[in-house]
């Protein structure tokens, strides 16, 4: 801003900025090479956040939020004429059977809306659905390894209990988790499934979709269905919960937030440092400006217009690079106003960032005399009086380098550390919380379980004679290796809630033999004193609060439902016993065994999951044999800690190693400082280089006296990684293992495998710079 009677000299500070952009080439780059790494860590940490949560916006958006089970077509067809509905699909699960090919089949029947409604599990990828008896929609797995790689309106042979003979193609599905599984979908038209001999009238399923959902709540939905299934003679409606969490889900700025503070550190410490060196290089030339004329407003000025040019350019290629990131790894997770909001906040912190950055080094060349700048040299600013002379060598001559601006190694040493705390952090982290300890949870007993996995209801398999049976044990013992065979879990799948809410999971029954470890896990209330008392998981009271202790509320397991008191709350971390990677069958509540006999007394056998003791030696013959005992009995899984170690490291690299890649980043900036800092030295000290050559110091003592120098600022980082980082990450995994793992204190592992890698990179990175200044410093200063 120009005061009235002022001079402007914009015109004067526009040129001076140019010309000093145009002569500090080196430091332009570093500059910008900083806060584009800048730019870039914060753009993608914000647009990862962004695109995950769209992602499951998107997979939540236009689906369902409330199911019935156990209608009949009738019913679906008076849902479908609902005004409250947009979408009503028509399912219903025919269940799984083994194919003499080997593979099992899960016959659905399903209409278009349901199609639509399920198109993140199963969708119709090509063609349409069945109409007449002998055609199926099959899935793309089935075609490539069993259907001979046959196209629509070609023929594929069926083999199954149910369904055999030659059916006519008309759709291709694509369905999640076919290969792993070796699960086959196929599709049946409605005139099959009412000519099948296991169809029930009232066994189909509706799924839901409101009309304005967006100005629904969950109360109101949930209220509605109550009021539907009340008028229509219908059983409870079970709403959709994860609708719920993912479509009123907000952004979760958290994560990008923590990676902003530790870039923010980063970035400032590093572009302060550089435009410090950078006008300790230039002192003279601001005190001939000085001397002219120049004011000090007017050098602060022009060193500001260079921050902020060099700042809108490192921005915009940090930010482009953060988006165009983002959109490769996440394409169906954009959204423009989302990324707009991610971008407007990465350019605000950045701008932030070099605002206060460069405070510092304005204030500094501002502050500069014409008489100062006479007498500075560039290398020599820092020089202290000794109380005594030391003896010259290429190491004392070194230390003295490093000692001569403790600023600058202080601020080199800090940029260098940063990145190591973090990766000394995680790195813990990652050995606390090891996928074999972590799966090892989920097998307490064996390595292997065997357990009920079907779409039947689990009292209906049991009703007809529980597959978890004497004989089947018997078959297992005899298998070579296999020891013992524990019944870990007695299980019916139930639903359950109040009348602001319900919910589904797995109850399991209360034993003398699980007694004592789910007392254990019981962080409120008493255990249950009669028939009609149930624990619940803890989680489910922090989003509905009337499921609290002493609460009533509606038990169903099957078609019966009975009124019980929640006696007491679990800590679900001590409750892990659920299968498959994602565990998704994991206890939700326990009742007394006395109530599953008083709801289901038709059913002698409640198991529902077995362990498998057996030789480690043994493992592959164990597995072998299981996998062959169970191959013909499609109502049964077979669980592994291998599957469990497989998802716990995929998990494991995308969030530590994510954090690991982050922390290499970071390492980046000291990396940028480094070099800069290196140069900087180099120019500066040319003439005394040149003047120490000429008294006799030899290339190669030169080259001693600048790795020593090098050295120490390594060994200050690695020092400081150890004396800050090593404390943090001994708490941090103290707390991550209690969180872990219930509470247990895993002792500490120190991560020597990267460590070592980050110091030898550390100290090899400070060497290579040494030798290199040494021998361009060879060339030029040779006497």
């Amino acid at each position: 801003m120009t005061w009235p009677f002022e001079n402007d000299t914009d015109a004067i500070v526009k040129k001076l900025a140019k010309r000093s952009l145009a002569s500090e080439k080196r430091r332009n780059l570093m500059v910008v090479t900083a806060v584009a790494l800048a730019a870039f860590l914060i753009s993608f940490a914000a647009i990862l956040s962004v695109s995950v949560a769209q992602i499951q916006r998107n997979q939540a958006a236009d689906t369902y939020e409330a199911v019935f089970t156990g209608v009949d077509a009738s019913d679906v067809a008076a849902l479908k004429a609902l005004p409250e509905f947009a979408r009503v699909g028509e399912y219903y699960l025919l269940g799984q059977e083994h194919s003499e090919q080997g593979y099992n089949a899960s016959y659905v029947y399903c209409d278009s809306d349901m199609i639509y409604i399920a198109r993140s599990q199963m969708e119709l990828v090509k063609g349409e659905l069945p109409e007449r008896e002998n055609e199926v929609a099959v899935s793309e797995y089935f075609l490539s390894s069993y259907g001979s790689n046959a196209g629509i309106g070609e023929t594929v042979r069926l083999d199954t209990e149910s369904f055999q003979g030659d059916y006519t193609v008309t759709g291709i599905l694509s369905n999640m988790g076919e290969k792993e599984g070796n699960t086959c979908a196929i599709a049946v038209s409605k005139t099959a499934l009412t000519r099948w001999a296991g169809f029930d009238p009232a066994g189909y399923r509706a799924y839901v979709h409101f009309q304005n959902d967006e100005q629904l709540n969950q109360e109101i939905m949930t209220a509605c269905c109550r009021e539907i299934a009340a008028r229509y003679g219908l059983p409870h409606a079970g709403m959709n919960s994860s609708y719920f969490a993912y479509a009123s889900k907000s952004i979760d700025f958290a994560s990008a937030g923590g990676i902003a503070a530790l870039v923010l550190i980063g970035g400032y410490v590093v572009i302060q440092s550089i435009f410090r060196i950078s006008i300790q290089d230039k002192i003279q030339s601001y005190g001939q400006l000085r001397t002219i004329g120049a004011t000090s407003k007017q050098i602060r000025r022009v060193v500001k217009r260079e921050s902020r040019r060099l700042g809108s350019i490192g921005i915009l290629l940090g930010v482009l690079l953060g988006v165009v990131g983002g959109l490769l790894l996440f394409p169906k997770g954009f959204h423009g106003l989302y990324y707009g909001v991610a971008v407007l906040l990465t350019v605000l912190i950045c701008w932030f960032m070099v605002i206060i950055s460069v405070r510092r080094p304005v204030k500094i060349a501002a502050g500069i005399s014409p008489l100062e700048a006479v007498r500075f040299s560039a290398g020599q600013e820092r020089i202290r009086s000794r109380k005594k002379p030391i003896k010259l060598n290429p190491v004392s001559m070194g230390l003295a380098n490093f000692r001569r601006d403790r600023k600058k190694a202080a601020s080199i040493a800090a940029s260098l550390s940063l990145g190591g705390i973090l990766l000394l952090i995680v790195s813990s982290v990652v050995l606390t919380r090891s996928p074999e300890r972590a799966a090892r949870l989920f097998f307490p007993d064996g390595d292997y379980k065997i357990y009920l996995s079907s779409e039947q209801p689990e009292e209906e398999i049991m009703a007809a004679g529980n597959p978890l049976n004497d004989g089947l044990r018997q078959e297992i013992l005899s298998v070579d290796g296999v020891t013992d065979v524990l019944v870990t879990r007695q299980s019916l799948h139930g639903k359950f809630g109040t009348s602001a809410g319900t919910e589904a999971g797995m109850c399991d029954a209360l034993t003398d033999e699980n007694r004592q470890g789910v007392e254990a896990a019981l962080v409120s209330g008493v255990m249950p004193t009669d028939a009609h008392s149930v624990l619940l998981d803890a989680s489910y009271q922090k989003h509905l609060a009337e499921m609290d202790v002493g609460a009533a509320m509606e038990l169903s397991l099957g078609q019966k439902t009975v009124t019980v008191t929640i006696s007491g709350l679990l800590d679900p971390l001590r409750m892990t016993n659920g299968h498959g990677a994602l565990a998704l069958d994991s206890v939700a509540l326990f009742a007394p065994e006395e109530l599953f006999r008083e709801l289901h007394p038709e059913i002698e056998n409640f198991d529902y999951s077995w362990s498998i003791v057996s030789d480690p030696k043994k493992a592959e013959r164990v597995e072998a044999g299981l996998q062959e005992i169970l191959s013909s009995r499609s109502n049964l899984g077979l669980d592994t800690i291998g599957t469990h170690i497989a998802y716990e490291k995929m998990q494991s690299g995308l969030i530590f190693g994510s954090m690991e890649a982050l922390s290499w980043l970071i390492f980046l900036f000291g990396v940028v400082n480094l070099i800069n800092t290196t140069l900087s030295n180099q120019m500066s000290r040319r003439r005394e280089n040149s003047i120490l050559r000429s008294i006799g110091l030899t290339s190669r003592q030169l080259c001693r006296m600048n790795i020593c120098e090098g050295l120490c600022y390594a060994a200050f980082a690695a020092l400081a990684v150890l004396l800050i980082g090593l404390p943090i990450s001994v708490v941090v995994c103290r707390e991550v293992s209690r969180q872990s793992f219930a509470g247990e204190i895993v002792p500490y592992q120190f991560p020597i495998l990267e460590m070592g890698l980050f110091t030898l990179v550390l100290f090899g990175l400070e060497v290579l710079l040494s030798v290199w200044t040494a021998g361009r410093s060879r060339t030029r200063n040779s006497p």
